[in-house]
């Protein structure tokens, strides 16, 4: 449904004071022939004077068929045969049972020929959000716009569209349900830190995160705590986050709950559920993360070493790297490569006594066995 405002511009002074002279001679020759011929001319002047500068059109997308939660988009269109001299500015009202934000910072701007004219349009996108089924209706949206009019004048105002009507209603797969997330695409993911295997005084934590586009982070369903007899918890607050780009929504948020194991024994935490109503396709899907069965033993968490063990451990690590890194530079010292050719030299010396004493073994003669 669209709804056009067409807004007229209030008379210039000097056509004021051109009509109060029309007035004046028609009162002197009210009685004259020329009576029609005034009241023509009258008439024309008034209607050039009023040209038309500014119109607003307004409009819902989707129309109808929404459910409470969806996000609902109302367009306000400003357009203008001249040009804008100024932001334009939109104040919300406050709706009962409706949540009006404008997350869009600049508008879409555009052209468009119009009887043969250039116009300047201006499309802002406001997101509405019921928290109820019914209807709803919204009073008209003040708009605070800046024209030229004429070369070197500038006309500003603030205008009014008309009011809308809101309408959304429940499905009937929707029906008994206490939560769910109007959006054409949701996440659920869970993370676990900590052993599900643990011992007394163990802390175990899970994280869940929803995340969602065409919502807002205030709408998507807190998680559901469970108090259970083995264990003790600690929620956290949760964190929420919001992102707008480029006309799309994105909200996240995330829950993290901490256990504490306080008695032995097997216990079973239920998994979150998350009722997804696919804004695409008009269904019902049910988002679920696993379940956590913990097992709790008697033992107690071991000791952790005590400070002076540490220490102890500590030095021997640091002497035995040190006993090490001495051995290796003595190694290779030079000291170590000079007794190394001294032995050298003195095994040749030695093996040179050893030939002379043990004698040459060639023969004393030629010959020996041959006689004269």
């Amino acid at each position: 449904m669209i709804l056009v405002s067409k807004i007229f511009w209030p008379a210039s002074p000097k056509f004021e004071q051109k009509f109060h002279c029309g007035s004046l001679w028609l009162n002197r020759f009210s009685k004259s022939a020329v009576l029609p011929l005034a009241i023509l001319l009258s008439l024309s002047s008034f209607t050039a004077a009023n040209d038309q500068l500014v119109e607003i059109t307004t409009r819902l997308i989707p129309a109808e068929g929404a459910v409470p939660g969806q996000r609902i988009k109302l367009e306000v269109a400003v357009a203008t045969p001249r040009w804008f001299t100024a932001g334009t500015r939109i104040k919300l009202p406050e709706v009962p049972d409706l949540l009006l934000l404008q997350n869009q910072d600049f508008a879409a701007n555009s052209t468009e020929r119009r009887g043969g004219e250039s116009w300047t349009v201006q499309r802002w996108f406001i997101d509405l959000f019921a928290t109820k089924p019914g209807t709803v209706v919204i009073p008209p949206l003040k708009v605070s716009v800046s024209v030229s009019k004429a070369t070197n004048e500038t006309v500003a105002s603030t205008l009014e569209t008309r009011a809308l009507t809101v309408t959304t209603s429940i499905p009937p797969a929707l029906e008994g349900l206490e939560h769910w997330v109007a959006s054409p695409s949701v996440t659920l993911v869970h993370t676990i830190d900590g052993s599900l295997d643990t011992y007394l005084g163990a802390a175990i934590s899970r994280r869940l995160t929803i995340k969602a586009s065409d919502v807002m982070a205030m709408l998507l369903p807190r998680a559901t705590h469970h108090n259970e007899p083995l264990l003790q918890m600690y929620p956290e607050p949760p964190v929420l986050r919001n992102r707008s780009n480029r006309g799309t929504l994105l909200a996240t948020r995330s829950d993290k709950t901490s256990w504490i194991a306080s008695a032995p024994g097997t216990v079973e935490i239920p998994g979150a559920v998350v009722n997804w109503w696919n804004t695409e396709t008009q269904t019902l899907q049910i988002l679920r993360s696993d379940p956590l069965k913990i097992s709790i033993s008697g033992e107690l968490p071991p000791e952790p070493a005590s400070k002076t063990e540490t220490v102890k451990a500590v030095l021997s690590a640091a002497a035995i790297l040190f006993a090490g890194f001495f051995a290796w530079r003595l190694i290779t010292s030079e000291w170590f490569g000079a007794l190394g050719k001294r032995q050298g030299l003195l095994r040749q010396q030695w093996q040179r006594l050893r030939a002379v004493f043990k004698g040459s073994p060639l023969p004393n003669k030629l010959n020996p066995w041959r006689t004269r």
